[in-house]
């Protein structure tokens, strides 16, 4: 029920009482909020008509977060992995990215991070990760050990901190035949996150390998109207 307020006069020896309506509940839910899928596909990399890829580094902000130096996309005719959606997969160098025409604030971020970077005190930016496909690079004989780290923004060290990390193993495609992206879910602790790490690295040898990613499924943590009607505004 909605508060009131009410004031009583006397007028002409009879007692009457006027109620003034409170203000209506406030919106639970405005502007951008819940979930949201990081596709890649809203990027524009060439023309169907070009014999030469050339790969750019992400345009930071991409969806509001930003992403460190060697992350790029690619349409999935550059590389053996059909996309979950079509036509781009994300794919992250982790030796030649450094090369890769630098954009804002992607050398703030670790190595294979996205994330809220500079806003990273702003909790509005914070997001939970659910899950995402991969495959991995250089090397289709052996599988590769991709590690998920999960970081938060501590006010007291005015840093991030790592709150969370998963490994999962991302099967060889044997000759980059028929090969498929796998689906990997996160673990419940990926959540309240300012920032989310991957790297792939070659199994049981620690070599670290280029990966494509898709279909990155996320959530914002804060779903407030005033965090949503920031988010809308802003890149």
């Amino acid at each position: 029920m909605t508060a009131q307020d009410s004031t009583t006069e006397l007028l002409g020896g009879v007692a009457t009482t006027t109620v003034t309506p409170g203000p209506g509940p406030e919106p639970t839910l405005c502007g951008e909020s819940g979930n949201f899928t990081l596709t890649f596909d809203d990027t524009v990399v060439g023309g169907d008509d070009n014999l030469l890829l050339v790969a750019n580094g992400m345009k930071n902000p991409y969806h509001h977060l930003f992403y460190a130096n060697g992350f790029t996309y690619v349409p999935d005719k550059w590389e053996p992995y059909p996309s979950i959606s079509q036509p781009n997969v994300a794919m992250f160098l982790p030796l030649v990215g450094r090369l890769l025409p630098n954009t804002p604030f992607a050398g703030t971020l670790l190595p294979g991070e996205l994330g809220a970077g500079p806003r990273a005190s702003v909790n509005a930016y914070w997001f939970n990760a659910h899950s995402a496909y991969f495959g991995c690079g250089l090397n289709s004989i052996t599988p590769c050990t991709l590690r998920i780290s999960g970081y938060r923004y501590d006010a007291v060290l005015k840093q991030e901190v790592l709150v969370v990390q998963q490994n999962a193993t991302i099967p060889a495609c044997w000759g980059y035949v028929n090969c498929r992206l796998t689906q990997v879910f996160f673990s419940d602790g990926f959540r309240a996150l300012s920032g989310i790490q991957f790297n792939a690295y070659t199994y049981n040898l620690g070599i670290p390998q280029v990966h494509m990613m898709d279909d990155l499924q996320m959530e914002w943590y804060n779903n407030t109207c005033s965090a949503g009607i920031l988010r809308i505004g802003h890149w």
